[in-house]
């Protein structure tokens, strides 16, 4: 499988521990695709539901439904 950068995937992020994000949740990678083509090094922010973020930041990423495979609005 070759991972790009810009791109979205599904990951099972399971286990945790503690507070951190569980189960199978979408991923935008931000790593150049250089270092993607080593084994186990790839640089992602996980994405969560849009209606769960109340303020809008510079660093917020807003990925709309439809062509990005989402089927809700997801912010990274």
């Amino acid at each position: 499988m070759s991972i790009e950068r810009r791109q979205i995937y599904f990951v099972n992020l399971n286990p945790v521990l503690g507070r951190e994000q569980a189960g199978t949740r979408p991923v935008l990678v931000l790593s150049i695709d250089a270092i993607n083509q080593l084994p186990l090094v790839v640089t992602v922010i996980v994405g969560t539901k849009g209606t769960n973020i109340k303020r809008d930041y510079p660093t917020n990423i807003r990925v709309s439904p439809g062509d990005s495979g989402l089927l809700i609005e997801t912010v990274f």
